[in-house]
């Protein structure tokens, strides 16, 4: 939602990237039923057992595209190239992952909507953020990276509702 005014406000776009996402595929590939406890999971995993680095494949950063040699060049992407790799991870490498997929891919279009209306202030809210540092953490490190901290996040761990919009 771009906000202006109290009155003033309309979509500006979204995405089915989120907690439902995060929790039906989370619960596929971990078989674990629980939202809260496949965040806990998450907490606890490795990502780079399940995804490939920048590093993976240039050996280091890759000073030419600017990129670090720890940011993800591809998420599950790992498990692709390895058996032997696939035998040690667990399912809290994969729940960890996945959090990183989706948190990333938010902070990302978050970023680019953003830039497109030239919004100074980015606001989140909703289940998937609900008392859980680390998908928050990792939305701020997305928006970062990309906006290079041009905007300020804020974050509401209470339900958005039209109702609550007005107080923007």
């Amino acid at each position: 939602m771009k906000v202006e005014l109290e009155e003033k406000y309309e979509r500006i776009g979204g995405t089915a990237t989120g907690g439902g996402i995060f929790w039906g595929l989370g619960s596929l590939l971990t078989k674990t039923k629980g939202f809260d406890e496949l965040l806990k999971l998450a907490e606890k995993g490795e990502h780079r057992h399940v995804d490939l680095l920048v590093r993976d494949i240039y050996g280091g950063d890759c000073k030419v595209l600017g990129l670090p040699g720890d940011v993800i060049a591809s998420s599950f992407g790992r498990v692709c190239h390895s058996r032997e790799t696939n035998e040690n991870v667990t399912n809290k490498d994969i729940a960890r992952s996945l959090l990183f997929v989706i948190s990333n891919d938010i902070g990302q279009i978050a970023s680019l909507y953003a830039m497109m209306n030239n919004l100074k202030k980015v606001y989140f809210g909703g289940y998937f953020l609900r008392n859980h540092p680390l998908s928050m953490h990792t939305i701020s490190y997305s928006i970062n990276y990309c906006l290079e901290r041009a905007s300020r996040l804020y974050f509401f761990v209470t339900k958005i509702t039209s109702e609550s919009l007005a107080h923007f």
